[in-house]
């Protein structure tokens, strides 16, 4: 990767983990301060979409095979948590869509330890 593309490509991948803590603490504020519920569910829906943007173009952009799953497992794990956020907050019946999400990232677990260990060998 050309330098500045390195650094753009770090960049979003810290900024993508303080984006989801966010998105979970507003998540966890609506369910437990009804007073304010309606404003704490548009920040959190607010966070999610760039954390998922930024998750979805971390798998598109990796250049290593085990960056992209890295980044693949991650991004099932966001898309299950989203999922599962807007099954609380509207009532949607998408809890087997979340389960789905949360089962790849399972599924695909072991091949990336599998391939860290593999990584880990080389050093």
């Amino acid at each position: 990767m050309e330098n500045s593309t390195a650094v753009r490509y770090k960049v979003l991948e810290y900024a993508h983990f303080p984006l989801w803590i966010i998105k979970d603490a507003f998540w966890f504020g609506a369910l437990h301060f009804e007073a304010h519920k309606p404003v704490l569910e548009l920040i959190s829906l607010t966070f999610a979409i760039p954390t998922i943007l930024i998750s979805f173009y971390l798998i598109v952009v990796s250049k290593s095979s085990f960056q992209r799953l890295e980044h693949l497992l991650i991004g099932f794990w966001l898309m299950a948590n989203t999922l599962w956020m807007t099954s609380d907050f509207f009532g949607w019946a998408v809890t087997y869509w979340s389960i789905g999400f949360f089962s790849a990232g399972l599924l695909i677990t072991p091949l990336f330890f599998y391939r860290l260990m593999q990584t880990m060998k080389n050093l």
